[in-house]
């Protein structure tokens, strides 16, 4: 008999307890081939006097070995390794000469989707003038653990753990209902709210329901990338019109309609993205207007609407819908964590139900648990208590970055100060050329956009977002810094 007592070594003080030990430890002598296949096993009694263990400790290590496959009892007979156990390296095909690589080309066409080609901006922890990010060490990790924890414990909390509504946590729906209307003066139900996994899917949900090939969707001459991306996937035309120190010409979007159809505009009121101006009053008049005139819906993209610094903020568009001509796309992404894949779309019944009918083929829900935990997060006040603490350092962020730029960089880069929001448009001066100031500036450690996805329109501005949220003031000053001296 093989000296079971030197081959499987206990560790009484360890966490894991002692009969997965015994059942690790066999499994490992297993696939070393040391217990071969079919090989007998001391029975359950003989294997805890050799291991100084309790018979019960051994019964548990056979249980757990069954239960995964590696033995079996034969009645009357013992306990044995099973006999055809799975090769630990796959065999090649009968009349295969080498080993298949890992393949890079495929053998088939595939469709490639160039307007979907934009690199990923990967957080690894180097300073970064990004697009425009919260900074997650403000999250309430504490309260959104502690919620999440507590909701895994209760034992009412089991349909949680099942298929749930395509449309999203109830719940959640209910609390951000009447957050949205105290907050934004949206009039809404939960039946009016369907949960995303962030505003970028519920954009693609949004132009796949309302968008059909050829339709035309007028955006702005600079425009958020991903809503771009998102129309043409769904074969839309774009038409592009300017956007000045007011938000988007909504003049221009009058003249193109009348000359063609228009089936959607995508409109970032609050703070335009890019440029972070704000859309006029009378601009969003009298586009819910011409949203009727023509019958054409407003996808209103609102990011950042939480964070505005001069006074109060403007009501959204969708606030003063009365027609059911506005989509209204949010997320708590921005306002709590990237990472808390957790966003919104507001709209009539229908359109939200046909969403849902959507969302299901492509998600079939997103994680109940965390939409619960985010729900009882705004139920308990923290949402706003989070809001308010990150709204001060962002304010701070901003006017130190500002402040920073310039008295460092009066004549490098001209920007104005945005009302609210993450990020600030800073057009760099044209003997800077942006392209090669970014490749720079990352050999120097600091991440700073080239700009070339805010330019859809191919007009050359020279220009990028500069996100200040996710960096403190030391932060800050050592990006400034290094901007600085790539400048030089």
């Amino acid at each position: 008999m093989l000296p079971f007592q030197t081959l499987i070594p206990l560790q009484r003080n360890c966490p894991v307890p002692l009969h997965l030990q015994i059942a690790n430890g066999l499994i490992s002598h297993i696939k070393k081939g040391v217990l071969a296949p079919g090989s007998r096993l001391p029975g359950t009694r003989s294997l805890s006097v050799l291991l100084s263990v309790h018979r019960k400790t051994a019964v548990a290590a056979f249980d757990e070995l069954t239960a995964q496959g590696w033995i079996e009892t034969v009645p009357s007979r013992g306990t044995f390794v099973i006999r055809h156990l799975a090769e630990s390296s796959p065999s090649p095909l009968t009349g295969a000469d080498k080993q298949p690589l890992p393949a890079v080309q495929p053998g088939y066409h595939v469709h490639k989707n160039v307007h979907l080609h934009i690199p990923v901006y990967l957080n690894r922890g180097e300073l970064a003038f990004n697009d425009g990010t919260p900074d997650e060490r403000l999250a309430p990790v504490e309260a959104l653990s502690r919620n999440y924890r507590s909701i895994l414990r209760r034992s009412t909390s089991r349909n949680l753990l099942t298929y749930g509504d395509t449309r999203g946590n109830p719940w959640l729906r209910a609390e951000l209902s009447a957050y949205l209307s105290q907050t934004r003066g949206l009039q809404t139900t939960p039946d009016n709210i369907l949960i995303t996994r962030g505003s970028q899917m519920g954009l693609y949900l949004v132009s796949q329901v309302l968008i059909a090939p050829a339709d035309v969707v007028v955006v702005g001459e600079t425009n958020y990338w991903v809503a771009d991306a998102g129309f043409r996937q769904a074969g839309a035309r774009l038409v592009r019109v300017p956007v000045d120190g007011h938000g988007i010409v909504v003049d221009e979007i009058e003249e193109i309609c009348r000359t063609r159809p228009v089936r959607a505009v995508f409109v970032t009121p609050h703070h335009h993205h890019p440029t972070t101006v704000t859309l006029r009053a009378d601009r969003r008049v009298r586009l819910l207007q011409l949203a009727v005139q023509y019958g054409f819906a407003i996808v209103e993209d609102d990011y950042d609407y939480d964070f505005h610094y001069q006074s109060s903020p403007i009501m959204p568009l969708a606030s003063a819908d009365v027609h059911g001509m506005v989509v209204y796309v949010g997320s708590l992404s921005k306002a709590i964590a990237p990472a808390i894949r957790v966003g919104y779309i507001a709209g009539p019944t229908e359109l939200i139900n046909e969403l849902g009918y959507l969302r299901r083929i492509i998600d079939r829900q997103g994680d109940p648990v965390l939409e619960q935990a985010v729900a009882e997060l705004f139920r308990e006040g923290e949402i706003r208590r989070h809001m308010k603490k990150a709204l001060k350092a962002y304010h701070q962020r901003r006017d130190y970055l500002c402040g920073l730029l310039q008295t460092r960089l009066p004549h490098a880069v001209e920007f104005r100060v945005p009302d609210g929001g993450m990020a600030l448009w800073a057009r760099f001066d044209p003997s800077l050329p942006l392209a090669a100031l970014s490749e720079k500036a990352a050999r120097k450690g600091l991440y700073l956009s080239s700009g070339s996805i805010y330019d859809p329109a191919g007009k050359c501005p020279n220009a990028t977002r500069m996100g200040f949220a996710a960096m403190n003031p030391e932060e800050l000053e050592r990006a400034t810094a290094v901007l600085a001296a790539v400048l030089r």
